[in-house]
């Protein structure tokens, strides 16, 4: 989920074009998206897409025609995947298992009661990575064209080191995490949808970029303040402190400076967030575990490779598929003979 920080930060949102990301490379948090593709891609009755075999291939679908939107506008994505989580993350994680497994129970018994509104409702509400996606998604990109990254442990954290190393334009991902991270910029609802449907209501999509700097400045804090802030309201390493939300958090860092110096003030919320955790919580933030050990080489896009696979092992639907390749061969052929035409003319 990230840390919640958007009434904060939404001053300094800008709202760039599809164009403005032409030929720039992004990071892209690979697990966010894919947890956003297996909750929508899915059945009337709330199943997710399967092959002939009974496995899920929502996530194929997603990331395909998702690959196909960015390639097509000349975006140059590369993926990174999450590594071996934090210690401190476990308690998050174990709470979201135990909450999707609620959603699933209650999926099926909507389903045997014939409330396909209800089954759809909480079979999205407990989607969850199966083991042969991550490694099929991978496959995906390779015939793609598309590299990856493997992050030793957070995806975000390594995301953000590519965007501070100048290997790529900005970080993609949902969540604010990435600037308690370090990371310069941010996009986020890089998608071609333009209305996204939660809980039965439909909101506009925007894209929307940020700059850290400016989110600073707006703020009148530093990064490792930034970091307090999100202590103080919860992240995915710690629970936080009950109500203390996103503008009361600000007050107390902008007022004391630091978490020791809110404590200090404030010694009834010492029981709520004990210093030791608040020490290793900000060195997962402010000393994150990255590495410098990767390749971003884009390889040729393999078309005959990407219709064996979709469509003769995961039953994917072989006009869809080629056509969707044919438009992006089409597209990719006009840009290069534009950049010739500007070269030559030059």
């Amino acid at each position: 989920m990230g840390v919640k920080i958007t009434e904060l930060v939404s001053a300094t949102r800008r709202t760039p074009s599809i164009m403005d990301l032409a030929n720039k490379r992004l990071a892209i948090d690979a697990f966010n998206w894919l947890y956003s593709f297996l909750a929508p891609i899915r059945l009337t009755d709330g199943s997710m897409l399967q092959d002939d075999q009974g496995l899920a291939t929502s996530h194929l679908s997603g990331f395909f025609f998702r690959n196909i939107y960015l390639l097509e506008n000349r975006i140059k994505p590369v993926y990174v995947f999450d590594g071996k989580p934090s210690e401190l993350k476990r308690e998050t994680v174990a709470k979201r298992a135990e909450a999707r497994q609620e959603a699933n129970k209650r999926a099926e018994e909507a389903k045997e009661e014939g409330a396909v509104e209800e089954a759809r409702k909480y079979s999205e509400a407990g989607a969850h990575i199966e083991k042969h996606m991550i490694p099929e998604c991978k496959r995906l990109f390779e015939l793609m064209g598309i590299p990856y990254v493997e992050a030793p442990s957070e995806g975000e954290a390594q995301a953000a080191h590519l965007v501070n190393k100048n290997d790529v334009y900005t970080a993609v991902s949902q969540d604010y995490d990435c600037f308690l991270f370090g990371a310069r910029s941010l996009l986020r609802n890089l998608t071609q949808q333009k209305v996204r449907r939660i809980q039965g209501k439909e909101y506009r999509i925007e894209m929307e970029s940020y700059d850290l700097q400016g989110v600073l400045k707006h703020l009148g804090i530093s990064h490792a303040q930034l970091v307090d802030l999100g202590i103080l309201i919860g992240t995915d390493f710690n629970p936080g402190i009950k109500g203390v939300g996103q503008k009361t958090a600000l007050r107390y860092v902008k007022e004391y400076g630091s978490i020791e110096n809110v404590i200090d003030k404030k010694p009834d919320l010492a029981q709520h967030l004990p210093m030791d955790l608040v020490d290793r919580v900000r060195k997962v933030f402010l000393e994150p575990d990255v590495t410098d050990d990767y390749e971003m080489v884009e390889r040729p896009f393999d078309p005959e490779g990407l219709v064996e696979f979709l469509c003769k092992e995961k039953s994917f639907s072989e006009e869809r598929v080629n056509k969707r390749i044919a438009t992006l061969q089409r597209e990719l052929k006009k840009a290069s003979q534009q950049s010739l035409d500007s070269f030559l003319s030059s």
